[in-house]
């Protein structure tokens, strides 16, 4: 029986069927994007905040599947990313402020597209893309 891979064969996975031009398609696939510097930096964050209490969602944006496409298409256009001319899902809203609450408390989150920059760095690095 084949297994499974884990949650981290995946992440490059996903990253990179965007720059291959693989046409696979995530009809309803919604993706928190956060630098791993910036969930290090939240986790201190509250560490030293002893105010702080309960659940605080850690993602600079959560996008459709889609809208994260397009981004990378632009960002790198050298690369067969593959377009998604209709929204599957028309007039679902997109998440605005995820992380208020850590917001709030004054993180500052990288933005998606810096995000996007080191990810495709990281996956040329090591021979994913």
């Amino acid at each position: 029986m084949e297994q499974q891979g884990t949650r981290e064969d995946k992440i490059p996975h996903v990253m990179s069927t965007n720059c291959t031009g693989c046409q696979e398609e995530y009809l309803n696939f919604y993706m928190g994007s956060v630098h791993v510097k910036d969930v290090a930096l939240a986790h201190i964050l509250l560490y030293e905040s002893p105010s702080a209490s309960g659940r605080h969602l850690c993602v600079e944006s959560i996008a459709h599947w889609s809208d994260f496409a397009a981004k990378v298409a632009q960002l790198y256009p050298e690369y067969k990313v593959p377009s998604f001319p209709s929204d599957t899902q028309p007039g679902l809203l997109r998440a605005k402020n995820p992380s208020k609450k850590l917001i709030d408390m004054g993180m500052q989150f990288t933005p998606l597209e810096r995000i996007i920059e080191d990810s495709v760095e990281c996956l040329k690095s090591k021979g994913y893309i």
